[in-house]
């Protein structure tokens, strides 16, 4: 079944492409497509066939893609992967994405069975069917900053044993995260169960997978449709934060702790948000509870930077 899906979503994506070349320009094995004079992003040679006997995909290894590329005397931006950019390449091992890539396009990586991890430190967003039937897939992040887990995302990445939702996911669509039994551990940092559609999960992986959610939400997932169904519900720990690299006092997540978080913290004193992981980083001292000690604690590391 799922074999047979991933064969006919690359056939489509292959009678979507030209046969010809789709690119721009090749540096270092690397096909880009340009955008006037200062933006590239990746994309595939354009070799795609549907005869059975050709191969399609022509990356391979390890790919490390770089920030910026120089041509014609113009220096261009590397910000996003192409649709079906590394579709079919199935001898593609790992890709190193720059922190300036901010978007994977849909089946950017469709049918890489033999990639095993991707870094991607930048990114905002991943379209749908992006990693379909990457099957060696061990390591992925999503985007600090996204709010969904496209369809068909990660359908069939047998090999992915965990997967962290960030604190903004609120919907998680149909098919993607469906068909991953090595899963055992799902970390989701929403403080309110996002929407999960029909088929977002597969029933039989959920029940060898356990859930880590934040404290306060434990009972919203425990009752939530499709949430209940994983094997065991659990808090998120201090250690879960910090391994995401939440910060106490980064109550803002930019990345750093300064005089905005402390200005954010003084309206939190007043008003605190639904969001618990923002509760979490307000709470500077960690005992619980978001208050004028929290501030003033604040306010001496601040002092004393």
């Amino acid at each position: 079944m799922c074999r047979f899906f991933i064969l006919i979503l690359l056939l489509f994506a292959s009678c979507t492409l030209l046969p010809v070349h789709a690119y721009d320009i090749e540096l270092e094995g690397i096909c880009y497509g340009l955008i006037g004079s200062r933006y590239a992003y990746v994309t595939h040679h354009g070799e795609w066939t549907t005869r059975s006997d050709v191969q399609c995909g022509t990356y391979s290894g390890e790919v490390v893609v770089p920030e910026q590329i120089s041509y014609n005397g113009c220096t261009y931006t590397v910000f996003s992967v192409d649709e079906n950019a590394f579709a079919g390449c199935e001898d593609l091992v790992s890709v190193s994405l720059p922190s300036s890539v901010r978007a994977v396009s849909s089946c950017a990586f469709l049918g890489c069975t033999g990639l095993r991890q991707v870094s991607c430190s930048g990114l905002q967003a991943i379209a749908s069917c992006a990693f379909v039937g990457c099957t060696s897939l061990q390591q992925i992040t999503l985007p600090r900053h996204a709010e969904l887990v496209d369809t068909l995302t990660f359908y069939c990445c047998a090999s992915l044993t965990s997967l962290v939702l960030p604190h903004r996911i609120r919907l998680v669509c149909q098919g993607a995260l469906e068909h991953l039994p090595a899963m055992t551990h799902l970390y989701s940092f929403a403080s309110i169960p996002p929407v999960a559609e029909q088929g977002a999960f597969t029933l039989a992986d959920q029940q060898h997978c356990t859930l880590h959610v934040p404290t306060d939400a434990l009972s919203l997932y425990q009752n939530s449709p499709f949430w209940n169904n994983f094997r065991e519900i659990v808090a998120l720990s201090d250690e879960d934060y910090l391994g995401q690299n939440y910060q106490r006092g980064d109550i803002n997540d930019d990345g750093q702790v300064d005089v905005d978080d402390l200005l954010l913290l003084r309206r939190l004193i007043v008003r605190l948000p639904d969001d618990t992981s923002v509760r979490w980083a307000a709470d500077i001292n960690a005992d619980g509870i978001v208050n004028a000690v929290d501030f003033v604690e604040l306010s001496k590391r601040l002092t004393a930077y």
